[in-house]
């Protein structure tokens, strides 16, 4: 019995040895690799910087557009000048005809079209309904939603002007006419994102992206040239001292972990800060949800790499997994709408919950219980996807082991030769 306890206590204190040994070997390899550096360090220092630049400022403003005056009267004059001096949009050029500022839209020239009829200023007079069409831009969404925004907001007041003014003719005070026309008064108030800024509603879904893919992939590409390197394309090294299974991928899970909970600081903290996105989380409740996101990404991608034979085919994987990833984040398409199969495999990927649970808590304000579900799943993923890195390490430890025992049962020039013929 207490030989029994002192083996056990030699193999954990020789575990506890091993550790640093293969923590400081991961790091060696990672530091050593050109590709890995540039994909772990230079791709998430550099993107999120390159994005907000690109996206800054985040609205469209003063977009461009023509206005087909076929009224040529004192109101259609007034309603072209309201249009004018909404920050939306800005009136370049006045057509004509709706051919000229067809071909004027088709030249890039302008973004967008408002024709007002011939008969605007005589339908106000006589008290008839007036139409004004208003032609958007859906090549790129935000055009549309700032020809939407402008267009409809000046046809809104000028709509009330006129009623209001009617119903002073009709013997009404001002204030009287003022409520009658518009009983009920409108108040917009955004909970989230209240410039409407296109970065502050993608960014911190890319930057979560950013965090989960280049690690999978950094991992994947390691396993890959390890598999390239050793003769019998085994992914873990033909050692004399055992490696063990736990404190193979314990080592491993360190020194990435290490890497990229400084990495998320400057992502997750700084780039928010800097470029004015919405930072309502506080620091527990993101270490909260991003714990088990970086752990759960760790764990998938020591999964995943058994697969890789070579450095190149971790990099398809981010070419085919990405863009998905985006759309089943639940950020361009509502949850409410998938279907049972896409909501099961939104979840197998960490970064869906993670996003998810990320634009709560750091644009919403959301708390740690309200985002309990995003990171229980998140920590459920983490102990999934650990055993199914320790299954397959433990495999490849094994067939090490296997192998290291039939080489040395054969002379090294026997062994030398059936690796120089492909045996």
């Amino acid at each position: 019995m207490k030989d029994s306890n002192l083996n056990i206590l030699i193999q954990i204190s020789d575990g506890l040895r091993s550790l640093p040994r293969i923590i400081m070997r991961e790091f060696q390899l990672i530091f050593s690799d050109v590709g890995v550096m540039i994909l772990i360090f230079a791709v998430p220092l550099i993107y999120p910087m390159l994005y907000s630049f690109i996206y800054y400022p985040e609205v469209v403003r003063e977009m461009p557009i023509a206005v087909v005056d076929m009224s040529h009267s004192s109101d259609s004059r007034q309603f072209i000048r309201n249009i004018d001096a909404t920050p939306d949009l800005k009136v370049t050029a006045s057509s004509v005809s709706m051919e000229e500022a067809i071909l004027m839209f088709r030249n890039r020239k302008i973004r967008g079209i408002v024709q007002i009829p011939e008969t605007f200023s005589s339908d106000i007079a006589l008290q008839r309904q007036t139409t004004i069409s208003a032609y958007a831009d859906m090549e790129f969404f935000l055009y549309y939603k700032a020809m939407l925004t402008g267009t409809s907001f000046v046809a809104l007041e000028t709509g009330n002007q006129i009623q209001i003014k009617n119903l002073m003719n009709s013997g009404l005070t001002g204030r009287q006419a003022e409520i009658t026309a518009r009983p009920l008064k409108f108040i917009d108030n955004a909970m989230a994102n209240q410039s409407g800024g296109f970065a502050s509603y993608g960014i911190p879904a890319a930057l979560i992206l950013i965090i989960q893919q280049t690690l999978i992939i950094a991992i994947g590409i390691l396993a890959g040239t390890t598999r390239e390197r050793h003769v019998f394309g085994t992914l873990v090294p033909l050692d004399r001292k055992r490696m063990g299974t736990f404190r193979l991928v314990a080592g491993k899970s360190t020194a990435y972990f290490t890497i990229y909970a400084l990495l998320s600081i400057y992502m997750l903290g700084m780039i928010p800060e800097w470029f004015g996105y919405g930072q309502s989380a506080g620091f527990i409740g993101l270490v909260a949800l991003i714990t088990p996101f970086i752990l759960s990404s760790i764990f998938l991608g020591l999964t995943l790499s058994v697969v890789f034979k070579n450095r190149e085919s971790a990099m398809m994987l981010y070419l085919f997994t990405s863009i998905p990833l985006l759309f089943l984040s639940g950020i361009i398409w509502p949850i409410s709408n998938f279907s049972t199969i896409w909501l099961l495999v939104r979840d197998i990927f960490p970064s869906s919950n993670a996003i998810f649970g990320y634009i709560k808590m750091n644009s919403l304000g959301a708390t740690i219980f309200e985002t309990r579900k995003e990171i229980l799943t998140l920590w459920v993923q983490t102990g999934f996807y650990f055993l199914t890195a320790c299954i397959t390490y433990g495999y490849q430890v094994n067939f090490s082991e296997h192998l290291r025992g039939e080489l040395s049962m054969h002379p090294f020039k026997e062994v030398r030769e059936r690796i120089v013929s492909g045996q």
